[in-house]
C-alpha cells in the first residue's frame, strides 16, 4: 500500500466521519429549528415541509446504517445481498 492510497483512504473516513458525525445531529437541530420557527402570519407551512425533509434524511440514514451492520447476517439467513457486497 503506497502512500497516495492510505492518504485518499484516509481522507474518506475523514469525511464520512464528519458528514455522519457533527451533519446528522446538524440536520436534527436545524429540522427542530424549522419545525418550531414562528411565521407572521400564524401558519409555518414552509417549516414543517423543512423539518419532514431533514427529518426523512435522518431516517433513510439511520435504516441504511442499521442495514450496513447487519448485512452479513441478513445474507446468511436470506441469502438477500443488500449492497452487492457479499458473495
Amino acid at each position: 500500500m503506497d502512500f497516495a492510497t492510505l492518504f485518499g483512504s484516509l481522507v474518506d473516513v475523514t469525511l464520512v466521519g464528519i458528514l455522519l458525525g457533527a451533519g446528522l445531529p446538524a440536520l436534527f437541530a436545524l429540522g427542530i429549528r424549522f419545525a418550531h420557527a414562528p411565521s407572521a402570519e400564524g401558519s409555518n407551512a414552509f417549516g414543517k415541509i423543512a423539518s419532514t425533509i431533514c427529518f426523512a434524511i435522518i431516517v433513510v440514514a439511520i435504516i441504511a446504517g442499521i442495514l450496513w451492520i447487519t448485512k452479513s447476517t441478513i445474507y446468511q439467513y436470506s441469502g438477500f445481498d443488500i449492497f452487492g457486497t457479499e458473495g
